[in-house]
C-alpha cells in the first residue's frame, strides 16, 4: 500500500515538472516533507535533467507551492556534475533550474577534456556556458590547460 502510495505521488510529482523540464532521481531511500514541499534523496543517489547529471550521497529538492516547478536541488557529499564535455566534483552543489545556473562548493575539482582546475567554488551558468571560480583568501585557484592538437 505504502509503496503504491510513492509510486502514484512520484508520478503525479514528475508529470507536473514534465511541463517545463523532465527531472529524473533514483536513489536506495525517498524521504517527503509535504508540508515544506520538500524530497530528500539519499544513497548513491543519481538525477539527470536533459545534459546535467549528478551524483552524490544526498540530494534535496525544493519544489513550489503548487509542485509545478522544482525551486532548487541541493547535493550534499561526494558530488560529481557531468554536463557535456565538463566535469565538476565538489563537497557540495546547489542547482538553479528557473536561472539554470550551477553552483559547485568545497574542494572543487573541475575536468574539461584535459584540463583540470582546482578551486573553493565555481558558479556555472548554463545557459550562457559562462563560469567564474574563486577559492578562499588563503588559497588560489591552480589550473592547468592543455591544447589539444
Amino acid at each position: 500500500m505504502l509503496k503504491n502510495f510513492f509510486i502514484t505521488f512520484l508520478f503525479i510529482l514528475f508529470t507536473n515538472l514534465a511541463n517545463a523540464k523532465q527531472i529524473k532521481i533514483v536513489s536506495d531511500k525517498l524521504e517527503i516533507i509535504r508540508a515544506e514541499n520538500i524530497s530528500i534523496f539519499s544513497g548513491n543517489v543519481y538525477a539527470v535533467e536533459d545534459n546535467l547529471s549528478i551524483w552524490s550521497e544526498k540530494l534535496i529538492m525544493t519544489s513550489s507551492k503548487d509542485e509545478k516547478e522544482v525551486k532548487e536541488i541541493n547535493a550534499h557529499g561526494n558530488v560529481k556534475i557531468v554536463s557535456e564535455e565538463l566535469s565538476i566534483n565538489g563537497d557540495k552543489a546547489r542547482y538553479d533550474p528557473i536561472q539554470n545556473k550551477l553552483f559547485v562548493f568545497g574542494k572543487v575539482e573541475v575536468l574539461q577534456n584535459q584540463s583540470i582546475i582546482l578551486c573553493d567554488k565555481i558558479i556555472v551558468d548554463l545557459e550562457n556556458s559562462s563560469s567564474i571560480m574563486s577559492s578562499d583568501s588563503n588559497k588560489r585557484v591552480e589550473a592547468l590547460i592543455i591544447n589539444e592538437k
